[in-house]
């Protein structure tokens, strides 16, 4: 559970990083928008650490590694997301199908 509200707040982080804001002059956009990358990043990196630890606790967590394979995926790290998404099948865990359509898009890939 723990595990699952880390990801849900990296993810509210990360939304939340793309409402409207009031208009800004370009040098302060620019600043701006590397904190909220800066931020976005760290949070999926935290997230990514959270599930990993979850994974060393219990080897056969698939829901851990579908969840990692989403932080990934928001990373842009579409390889890694592939490793994860493949290891929570083999575990037998039900991948959601919009997801693995979004990853293989997004990947240029169909694993």
């Amino acid at each position: 559970m723990k595990v699952f509200l880390v990801f849900i707040l990296a993810l509210f982080v990360a939304a939340c990083s793309t409402c409207p804001k009031k208009q800004e002059s370009a040098a302060a956009k620019s600043g701006a928008q590397k904190q909220v990358t800066k931020s976005r990043s760290e949070d999926l990196n935290s997230a990514i650490m959270v599930f990993t630890a979850a994974i060393n606790d219990n080897p056969k967590n698939g829901s851990a590694y579908y969840n990692r394979a989403k932080a990934y995926y928001f990373k842009k790290d579409y390889e890694q997301s592939w490793k994860d998404i493949r290891k929570a099948k083999a575990l037998g865990f039900a991948v959601d199908e919009q997801f693995l359509n979004k990853l293989r898009k997004a990947s240029g890939k169909d694993k």
